[in-house]
């Protein structure tokens, strides 16, 4: 059999550093082929190099036998295709419009689009898939998993010539969904593969690649580190491989029992979709927020860090309210919030490390011109008990990979001694080795007193960390479970209650 995808021999580097070190790959038609490894392993460079983003140095591509010319120019011309976990979806345009937008709807420069043939080939696409969109609705108004979904449906409208003889690589395609609409994205992704076609899943979501992938190929250091089928792995295998170590727990001890103060107070809490939400936090302890998407929670952080202003409701900090609803005041009180998408609102991807980390802090280093030395010392210090790698905080922060980067945002938030740390997805997109580093720094604030809220859908992660998690449907408080009721299987329950 032709493999679907052979890579032999890749390597790219960047002045003295290998990102690609002779990397060999090879996926079958009909498989799906796990690609797993560490922020930073060399994952990214690999995708961008088969995809034309960069240009390898050295290193052959084939796609179903036939050689790929690098620097790769039309990647769908091979019938490969890439799926971002940032879809790049136009919120303004319909369904329809979306999904023809990157095939340049069928037609040459300027040519005139045919709308009917444009909707045949969207319903006989949906159609072979077993899905079912509303093709005049507008995008902002679908779901995370439907969106997530359009992107692979739009992936494979470009690739329309390749049917049942693609390439897809899926990038995280689920890191921001919780498991229901991950499971619907999954059951696509098998849909796709069932046709012919070959999937590359690029996930840290292992219990993900176990339940789904026919391969794996895991990679460190710029090297394939393992590969071969993915049932001969469990999960500390697979982790074993990508650390190049064991990791004894994937989570940090218990949290030991709070204070009796309460440090952080919320009354009726209101806005658009949340209603009436309250809670009396106490010091050092470590709440998780958590319900099906959409239900309230991404509204709920922001209302919490003064991010988003409410209609009504109070919060206040070791028994003194908020005056103002405003980031700044919020700041000033001790909240400090770490938001789920570290792009968009966590870092300046422009700046340096050491400038990001110091934002919050700069007036320490402007007396009375600003003291550059010395903030990167103070950056460097601060990265350092992140274990950031490398440890460079001259270097830009859109340098440095997915979980180094969030290293970067948390470690800009701890070294102000929070009083109240709001955390949305803290280790999405982040492999394990790197998720345990950050979660020990969570657990570590705690120990030191602040309030710590984790609004996540990892179940998991929520079950072994958290004192008590509350459930939200709809705006609303549906459930409250405490740590010695707490099951993966008893939040799925209460998410789905009242959905």
């Amino acid at each position: 059999m032709i493999p679907a995808l052979s890579i032999r021999g890749l390597a790219k580097s960047y002045g003295a550093v290998n990102a690609l070190r002779g990397v060999d790959l090879e996926v079958q038609p009909g498989e799906i082929h796990g690609l797993l490894g560490q922020n930073g392993c060399g994952k990214s460079t690999l995708v961008k190099s088969i995809t034309g983003v960069i240009a390898p140095d050295a290193g052959e591509i084939a796609v179903y036998g036939q050689v790929v010319v690098t620097p790769v120019v039309h990647p769908h011309q091979y019938g490969l295709a890439v799926v971002h976990q940032d879809v790049g979806l136009a919120d303004s345009m319909t369904v329809l419009e979306n999904l023809g937008v990157t095939a340049s709807y069928g037609t040459r420069a300027f040519g005139i689009v045919n709308e009917r043939r444009e909707r045949r080939i969207a319903n006989d696409l949906l159609a072979t898939l077993g899905l079912t969109f509303d093709l005049d609705a507008p995008v902002r108004l679908l779901t995370p998993a439907q969106r997530a979904m359009m992107g692979i449906v739009r992936a494979l409208r470009d690739l329309n010539a390749h049917q049942g003889s693609a390439v897809l690589v899926l990038d995280e395609p689920t890191a921001a969904l919780g498991r229901d609409e991950s499971d619907q994205v999954l059951d696509l992704m098998r849909k796709v593969a069932a046709a012919g076609s070959a999937v590359v899943f690029i996930s840290h979501r292992l219990n993900e690649v176990t339940a789904t992938c026919d391969a794996v190929t895991i990679m460190r250091d710029g090297l394939v580190a393992h590969t071969g089928p993915a049932h001969e792995l469990n999960r500390e295998q697979m982790v074993a491989h990508m650390l190049g170590r064991t990791i004894e727990d994937f989570f940090p001890p218990p949290p030991r029992r709070p204070a009796d103060n309460v440090r952080l107070r919320v009354r009726d809490l209101t806005g658009t979709t949340v209603t009436g939400f309250e809670v009396d936090a106490r010091a050092g302890e470590i709440i998780g927020i958590t319900g099906l998407a959409g239900m309230g929670q991404a509204e709920l952080v922001r209302l919490l860090a003064a991010a988003d202003s409410p209609t009504r409701g109070t919060i206040a900090i070791d028994g003194t309210d908020l005056k103002a609803f405003t980031p700044f005041e919020a700041m000033r009180r001790g909240i400090s919030f770490v938001p789920g998408n570290r792009h968009r609102d966590g870092g300046w991807l422009a700046a340096s490390a050491a400038e990001n980390v110091t934002l919050p802090v700069l007036t320490r280093f402007a007396r009375p011109a600003l003291r550059l030395r010395a903030e990167r010392q103070y950056a460097r210090e601060k990265l350092a008990l992140l274990q950031l790698r490398p440890l460079a905080p001259e270097r830009l922060m859109s340098s440095f990979s997915g979980g180094n980067q969030q290293k970067i945002v948390f470690a800009k938030w701890l070294q102000t001694e929070p009083t109240v740390l709001l955390l949305e997805e803290p280790t999405q997109g982040v492999d394990p080795g790197a998720a345990r580093e950050l979660l020990d720094q969570v657990v570590d604030a705690a120990t030191r007193g602040a309030t710590v809220l984790i609004f996540s859908g990892d179940h998991e992660q929520l079950v072994e960390i958290c004192h008590r998690v509350i459930v939200l449907s709809h705006g609303r408080v549906i459930s409250e479970i405490p740590r010695d009721q707490l099951s993966e299987e008893r939040l799925i329950a209460a998410s789905a209650s009242d959905a």
